[in-house]
């Protein structure tokens, strides 16, 4: 895993804790799809980013929705993608040297070389996606490696990443994607930003969508926190307990984006800007 087990299991360890002094409200579970408060009130196959958007006023739904706004690409959102892309591949070149039982240490050149080569990096920014390949296929080799020397009590198991999940039945997307599954159903996801509040709503949404189609219960997720983009990447986790509280943040998101785009009520323009909308040139 991109953070070490022990890691994880301490931060499990915690949510669990919490899990045993404040239960989720089982009404509030995903696979009660058919019903309030989970139903929503209507259909519009809404994505996660527009349902924990990061507009404080959430115009940039109403300008992509109902003004047909064009967003336009920018450099933070090309750097996202470029580094959800590498980390999927080096899950996956990982994935296949242990399933082949190739020796997990000798693998390492391999592994990094080959994510490398699939991958399109931009020049001025190779030194850190190196860096950055090199650190989670050394810390997903290392995991391989010490358990297949272990007890067997702690089997590595990697993680699943782009997941698709269809999130329909809660008024989401059909294709919505997780950045990663764990063994023990926790939901993972990666960003390139600081902490936000909005993050809490995203992971809730998909774990609820999850939910929705397995009809098993997903009660934490895992927010891993890349930056350092001037130098070596620094990754950082928060752990996310899916409470009741949490689950009812994102039903409440997604039902005044549902009331906004059915009124075509236009939200103002909001003080500031992310850096990273793709409508930030229409509200200047």
């Amino acid at each position: 895993m991109p953070v070490p087990t022990y890691v994880i299991l301490r931060e499990l360890r915690r949510l669990h804790l919490r899990r045993f002094q404040d239960p989720i409200d089982e009404s509030l579970r995903g696979w009660n799809w058919d019903r309030p408060p989970v139903k929503p009130r209507a259909y519009l196959g809404l994505t996660v980013s527009e349902v924990a958007s990061y507009c404080i006023t959430r115009r940039d739904v109403w300008l992509r929705r109902i003004a047909k706004a064009i967003p336009e690409g920018n450099e933070v959102l090309k750097l996202g993608s470029l580094t959800h892309d590498v980390i999927h591949t080096t899950i996956e070149y990982v994935r296949k040297y242990v399933a082949n039982d190739s020796d997990a240490l000798s693998a390492y050149d391999d592994v990094v070389s080959g994510v490398l080569k699939a991958v399109t990096i931009p020049e001025q920014i190779s030194g850190w996606v190196v860096n950055l390949v090199k650190h989670i296929a050394l810390q997903l080799l290392a995991e391989a490696s010490w358990s297949a020397v272990g007890d067997g009590i702690s089997p590595w198991i990697p993680w699943i990443s782009e997941v698709r999940v269809d999130g329909s039945l809660i008024g989401l997307s059909k294709n919505l994607r997780v950045d990663a599954l764990t063994g023990s159903n926790i939901v993972v996801d990666f960003k390139l930003a600081r902490p936000s509040e909005n993050h809490k709503i995203a992971v809730a949404a998909y774990a609820m969508a999850l939910e929705s189609n397995l009809e098993v219960p997903i009660d934490y997720a895992l927010i891993i926190y890349i930056n350092g983009l001037e130098k070596a990447p620094r990754i950082s986790i928060e752990s996310i307990y899916l409470s009741s509280d949490v689950r009812k943040e994102f039903i409440d998101a997604r039902d005044d984006i549902i009331d906004m785009i059915i009124t075509e009520r236009e939200p103002p323009k909001a003080n500031t800007c992310s850096a990273s909308c793709p409508f930030k040139n229409y509200c200047r």
